[in-house]
């Protein structure tokens, strides 16, 4: 794409003004969410002074009093002079309850502050003789953040559309199948697939044993018996489950693995001959001039990408660090050169694609 040569300086020192001040307003965004803030105003029954705010919010009044400033400034809040009172207009609400399946950017605002925990330690890794890449270790709570992220849709569409819109795959596990969750992270899809399909057996695979560890304790308390978690590489799985799956899930996974096909290969081999193998990723294409003119969250991903998708692939050796905008003509190049054939389609209730795929005939 040609660059915009009607762009004054002016115009765009205002443009790049406004994209500033928004990585500033996100970070108090984030705080309004971990501190119960937005819950609180959402479900206010008028306008209220910063105090009354506070007390609600079991908070201090002065970092309150700060807090509502920015939101006021972002136009996220509205601020009577007069009367010295705040409130969120009814409109506004939807988006800003972070569970309310309406809208995930309030959510998405709190990994701006995890992402930064790593700014110089990524910064290193641009340089030529800095490390390759970046362990996930080092980034604070990043699972954390990605269960609560993935659990907005997870709660809200799994079940409910997702699984439906999957020819014949409701009867098939109600009846009773074996279904592995690659990339299973804390267990939120795992955990659903075992507690609404009882007759099925659930398998949740990652590599990293915190996840493993927490997904297993989550498991125990809801009393699920049919549930497994294996911490276990998807380029490597166990030699034993040749033909075993009847439904694959990975969610978000695939453009984060160090070895894509690798991990492919090991579906493929995992899976029955007349299995199902779910692929979610993001809806992007392979492309840069392609994704310019779609949505704004792109560039989110993009940002993500650098940040973390990229750095975590690169960390191991040979890693591919394929990044979170690979894009669907990527993807499906690549789900073809390795025994698939896959229906794409974007997934109900967000922006992801969905890659429904069955093994090629032979």
């Amino acid at each position: 794409m040609a660059a915009n040569v009607t762009e004054t300086f002016e115009e765009f020192d205002s443009r790049l003004i406004n994209i500033v001040s928004g990585g500033f307003m996100t970070m108090a965004i984030g705080l309004g969410v971990d501190t119960g803030l937005f819950d609180v105003m959402c479900s206010m029954d008028g306008p209220k002074t910063s105090q009354e705010i506070a007390d609600l919010a079991g908070l201090k009044e002065r970092y309150v009093r700060e807090w509502l400033g920015a939101m006021a400034m972002g136009r996220i809040v509205d601020f009577n002079g007069d009367q010295e009172t705040y409130h969120i207009p009814e409109h506004r609400i939807p988006a800003l309850k972070p569970k309310s399946g309406k809208n995930a950017m309030t959510l998405y605002a709190k990994g701006v502050p995890m992402l930064s925990s790593v700014y110089k330690d990524i910064a290193e890794c641009f340089k030529k003789d800095g490390p390759g890449g970046m362990a996930y270790s080092k980034y604070s709570d990043f699972h954390g953040f990605m269960a609560v992220l993935s659990s907005r849709w997870f709660d809200n569409y799994l079940i409910q559309d997702f699984v439906p819109g999957i020819p014949t795959l409701k009867e098939k596990l109600d009846s009773g199948i074996q279904v592995l969750d690659v990339g299973c992270g804390e267990g939120g899809a795992s955990h659903l697939f075992a507690q609404n399909y009882p007759n099925s057996q659930i398998y949740g695979l990652d590599f990293q044993q915190h996840c493993i560890t927490k997904a297993t304790e989550i498991a125990a308390n809801k009393g699920l018996e049919n549930i497994y978690f294996v911490c276990q590489e998807a380029s490597g799985m166990d030699s034993t489950w040749h033909s075993k799956f009847d439904y694959v899930f990975m969610h978000n996974v695939l453009h984060d693995n160090a070895y894509p096909e690798k991990c492919l290969d090991e579906i493929y081999r995992v899976m029955k001959t007349d299995g199902i193998l779910s692929v979610m990723d993001t809806w992007t294409h392979s492309k840069l001039e392609d994704n310019l003119n779609l949505s704004p969250t792109i560039g989110i991903a993009y940002v993500c990408s650098m940040m973390n998708c990229v750095p975590v692939s690169l960390n191991f050796e040979g890693g591919m660090g394929l990044g979170a905008v690979w894009g669907k003509e990527r993807a499906v190049e690549m789900l073809s050169d390795h025994g698939f054939d896959c229906k794409v389609s974007k997934s109900p209730g967000a922006k992801f694609c969905h890659f429904l795929c069955k093994k090629k005939a032979k």
